[in-house]
């Protein structure tokens, strides 16, 4: 049976809204006819249109502009050359919690290479006047705030204190109990190697005698380990700093050797003079003007020891392993070579036959003197006394302080604590042509603690990035009592 319903089509959800295809007519402003006209602006200061993709822009925040030449500029400038040739840099740091700045775009993209204007209208004068603007990009960032923390809890901060505080937290027993005897060791071990403490005597006098006489025995080991190594004598009863690597132990020949020593007047004389003192050292250059100025002869002596130490050792040769010598063995030159390289003060040596240059050269008694410390197999270094050679030359540059024009005359402080030596070992790094943790470890040997420069330290040791750059700065200390690295035992297996 056929249905009375008419069907009716369903109109769509689009066709029942439909929007207006009429736009509403703006109201415009009955202005005269304008004469337009370009603004050739030649200078820098051009406006800015600066936009703000994804950050709210706060009209609050002063900004300060930074311009800079801008590269690869072409030699046809266009209209406005001051917006070619440089760009603008807009920063601020107002904010509470955020940093801004706004760069031009680089050119990567399309719309970098259109221009952008400003227009200015005067109905008074009739007049439309535009100018070529910069467009800027405003991007935010939230600032990292780090508490400042004391120096205290700096050097509490290390890899082991962390280690101990999540042992100490998720540790079982038995690691809780290791980590409570390194503590207990550490307390009874700040004293010299080879030395024992009062409590310490007193521990092992109480113990069974095979347990006493093993803890005398692992003293006695890390002793004659200690005495072992490639490294110059200390003094384990100094002190003071100075005085644990002397330099009656460190210069061979003592005093006599340092008196004789060639260029210590003629430096004198290039600074008096105002003149550029050349050698073939970074720690030399960068310590000879101030050393000369606070009129220290022995520190300058010293200085003209260490320039002369590390020409021997950039004088040395490879050597083949067939004669006897053992693998990292450095041959000497001859005799009379030796003498003149040693006797330079510039880096640069100038072979002459002359006999009337024999004034200007080391008295032989100083060579040989290098020669028996150093080379005690004749022509040879071993690899053995190569390291001897590094790290006297490390012992040394101690006696160095990094301020000395402060203090002048005799006395040694120089910019250092009254119960520490201080150096920077990066110098020495670039001249015996070493990685750092070599000649770090070498310092380490000698008794001495890395570390970074303190806040308070910064001006002493010429660091003017802040602490970002301390942070990749190391500095050995040398305090008493002097603490050497431990002897390894070996793991458990």
């Amino acid at each position: 049976m056929p249905s009375d319903k008419v069907d009716k089509k369903r109109k769509r959800s689009s066709d029942r809204h439909e929007r207006p295809t009429k736009k509403p007519a703006l109201q415009l402003q009955a202005l005269p006819p304008l004469a337009a006209s370009l603004v050739e602006e030649k200078s820098e200061l051009a406006p800015v249109i600066a936009t703000t993709p994804g950050v709210q822009n706060f009209k609050s925040l002063r900004w300060t502009p930074y311009l800079k030449a801008r590269d690869n500029v072409p030699k046809s400038v266009a209209r406005n050359p001051g917006i070619v040739s440089s760009e603008i840099l807009l920063q601020s740091s107002e904010h509470e919690k955020m940093d801004f700045a706004g760069r031009e775009e680089t050119g990567e993209d399309a719309d970098s290479h259109l221009k952008h204007y400003i227009a200015v209208v005067d109905p008074e004068r009739k007049t439309w006047q535009m100018v070529e603007a910069r467009r800027v990009i405003l991007r935010g960032a939230v600032r990292s705030r780090k508490p400042a923390d004391d120096e205290s809890d700096e050097e509490l901060n290390t890899m082991r204190a962390q280690r101990t505080a999540l042992t100490n937290t998720f540790g079982t027993k038995q690691s809780r109990k290791a980590v409570q005897s390194m503590q207990e060791n550490a307390q009874l071990s700040n004293a010299p190697a080879g030395t024992v403490t009062e409590a310490g005597a007193a521990l092992i006098s109480s113990l069974p005698a095979d347990v006493a006489s093993g803890a005398a025995k692992a003293i006695d080991v890390q002793a004659e380990v200690q005495a072992a190594k490639p490294l110059p004598t200390p003094d384990l009863s100094a002190t003071h700093p100075s005085d644990v690597y002397s330099l009656e132990t460190l210069v061979p020949g003592g005093q006599s050797t340092l008196r004789q020593l060639n260029g210590v007047d003629e430096w004198k004389q290039q600074v008096d003079a105002g003149l550029e003192v050349t050698t073939g050292s970074r720690f030399v250059a960068n310590r000879v003007v101030a050393v000369v100025q606070a009129d220290n002869s022995t520190q300058l002596q010293v200085l003209r020891l260490i320039q002369m130490l590390l020409e021997f050792a950039r004088s040395l040769k490879g050597m083949s392993r067939d004669k006897g010598s053992g693998p990292g063995s450095k041959r000497l030159p001859a005799r009379d070579d030796l003498r003149r390289i040693l006797s330079s003060t510039s880096g640069t040596v100038t072979k002459s036959n002359d006999d009337t240059d024999d004034e200007n050269l080391l008295p032989t008694s100083v060579v040989d003197n290098v020669r028996r410390r150093f080379a005690p197999n004749g022509g040879y270094l071993s690899k053995h006394d190569l390291t001897l050679l590094h790290t006297t030359i490390c012992a040394l540059s101690l006696h160095i302080p990094p301020q000395p024009a402060k203090d002048g005359g005799s006395n040694t402080l120089g910019g250092n604590s009254p119960n520490e030596l201080a150096t920077d070992p990066s110098d020495l790094r670039d001249d015996l042509r070493l990685d750092s943790n070599t000649v770090q470890q070498y310092f380490r040997e000698l008794g001495c603690r890395i570390d970074r420069p303190r806040e308070s330290e910064f001006s002493k040791w010429n660091i003017k990035g802040g602490r970002a750059e301390a942070q990749a700065r190391r500095v050995a200390r040398l305090r008493i009592p002097v603490e050497f690295p431990k002897v390894s035992r070996g793991g458990r297996k």
